[in-house]
């Protein structure tokens, strides 16, 4: 498989209070097109803060990401945006729904931020959700969703500009243990396409299954 994403170097630096925290420390780490691998280290090591830069969300403080040998922090602004929306889906323990939108509304959300048709971006959002076993609760909004379907939404949001690699950040801490098994192996299934997924995760079972364990502590990637 080719290298998808390549992380060089990487630092990250915080100032607070006039103290400077080193989350991350010198991350160097390749990312094959496909894979499924986790992110896993105690809390407060830099997992998170790692996959916000990886999916260009915060920058880093030196070293580089490579996706597919470009540097994409030597992006303009507008540029990195549409290389964001393009390449890379987000699902968080969180699931960041839109309370007053419901189902097919939330879904369709990247898609006419993007530009897309809106009748265009409903069909696709509709055959999404449908793969996902959701095609009966469209109308619903996410008070009307049990924890599992909300978060089957947020994968489907994350789906709809096709990316080449979703970023999970926990993506089945807020779920009871069987239905965090029905989302994993629905994660597993889209990796079976070709969807790379890179999961911060604290269960080891789950992180068991993916097919690379990545370790961290102190900052640093253990190994």
């Amino acid at each position: 498989m080719a290298v998808l994403i390549s992380v060089r170097n990487l630092n990250k630096i915080f100032s607070s209070g006039g103290r400077e925290l080193h989350i991350l420390k010198d991350i160097t780490f390749d990312i094959k097109q496909g894979e499924m691998v986790s992110l896993m280290g105690p809390s407060g090591v830099g997992k998170s803060t790692l996959l916000h830069i990886l999916g260009t969300l915060d920058r880093p403080t030196s070293g580089r990401v490579l996706y597919e040998g470009s540097d994409v922090f030597a992006l303009g602004s507008d540029k990195l945006a549409d290389f964001r929306s393009r390449t890379v889906g987000f699902v968080f323990q969180f699931h960041h729904l839109l309370p007053e939108f419901n189902t097919l509304e939330n879904t369709v959300m990247p898609a006419l931020i993007a530009g897309r048709g809106h009748s265009e971006a409903e069909e696709k959002a509709g055959r999404i959700l449908s793969e996902l076993g959701l095609s009966g609760r469209l109308s619903h909004k996410p008070g009307e969703l049990s924890g599992g379907e909300q978060q089957r939404v947020a994968v489907a949001r994350a789906l709809m500009l096709d990316p080449r690699v979703v970023l999970a950040d926990e993506p089945t801490g807020n779920l009871d243990t069987r239905t965090g098994e029905e989302l994993f192996s629905l994660l597993t299934a889209l990796n079976s396409r070709g969807i790379t997924f890179i999961i911060v995760t604290h269960n080891e079972g789950i992180a068991s299954r993916c097919r690379r364990i990545i370790r961290m502590r102190d900052g640093r990637i253990e190994g």
